[in-house]
């Protein structure tokens, strides 16, 4: 037969007025603590819960929405192929003091690809009900009140140049982003890989010849049906820059740069193309 060994234990109110015996453990039945006691300390001193202790464990979660556990100390998205919801626990429920970091590993966040957090029943964001990653790489660090609120206490914005400087209260946003691609010449005609967002405002596409352009006297970069949107005639020598600067340029779909010879075909060199655009994240909630 097994024996059962039960300690004194009663109420945290209790417990705090309390004085035990040098070397004595009483149960806290209200925390669920042990406190050991010195004899003169009135609550003696509690245990800490394994909850409460700040580990380096790491939770990957592989392309799904997740509910982050009071537990978690940092969860990794190890692959991304949608936008997925990342949900906090309780900020009552979360160790005050202890970071929460939520990160892309994969690479493949952006703005069609982000992680929006999500605050638990009545919690704030930084005064929001949410907040995001939308970039490659990028990461968001909170810390809670331990009363209904969290505060983001570090983040970065990975590997493309992406700069949120305003959010409302339910996660509109004014984003600014700068993506740089280098355009290898061939043909009449080269398409970049990387295209133009959907639904933002392009400020500008800048080009730099980084190897000599043959082939063509000059070239355009543009998109289809306007190929000298962003600069036409340009100069095809080493090192030739053009800033193509426009007025706003709206950009309701996805929409792929084009770099167009101004007559014949390329036979070599390559462009660095830099896009900058203005995003404007609608409302999360």
């Amino acid at each position: 037969m097994s024996v059962q060994v039960k300690r004194r234990r009663d109420t945290a109110a209790t417990v705090a007025a309390y004085v035990g015996a040098q070397g004595e453990l009483i149960v806290d039945t209200t925390n669920n603590r042990v406190t050991v006691h010195d004899g003169a300390t009135a609550g003696g001193f509690a245990a800490a819960k394994l909850s409460e202790v700040i580990t380096n464990g790491r939770t990957a979660v592989s392309d799904a929405a997740y509910t982050v556990l009071a537990t978690d100390r940092s969860v990794a998205y190890t692959a991304l192929t949608a936008a997925r919801a990342v949900t906090l626990p309780a900020a009552s429920a979360y160790p005050t003091g202890t970071a929460l970091t939520i990160f892309d590993e994969s690479g493949n966040c952006s703005t069609t690809n982000a992680l929006t957090i999500a605050r638990s029943g009545s919690d704030t964001i930084d005064g929001a009900t949410s907040a995001s990653i939308a970039t490659a790489y990028g990461y968001l660090a909170l810390e809670s009140n331990g009363s209904g609120k969290w505060t983001v206490i570090d983040q970065a914005l990975g590997a493309s140049a992406l700069q949120q400087v305003a959010q409302g209260a339910n996660g509109a946003a004014i984003q600014f982003q700068v993506i740089e691609q280098t355009v290898t010449l061939s043909g009449a005609s080269t398409t970049a890989v990387t295209p133009i967002p959907a639904n933002c405002i392009v400020l500008g596409v800048g080009a730099r010849v980084l190897s000599s352009v043959t082939g063509a006297p000059s070239f355009g970069v543009g998109v289809s049906g306007t190929p000298t949107q962003f600069g036409g005639a340009l100069n095809v020598a080493l090192g030739s820059t053009n800033f193509g600067i426009v007025g706003p340029y709206g950009c309701y779909s996805a929409t792929y740069l084009i770099v167009t010879a101004t007559s014949g075909s390329f036979t070599g060199g390559s462009v660095r193309l830099s896009l900058k655009i203005l995003l404007l994240p609608v409302s999360t909630s």
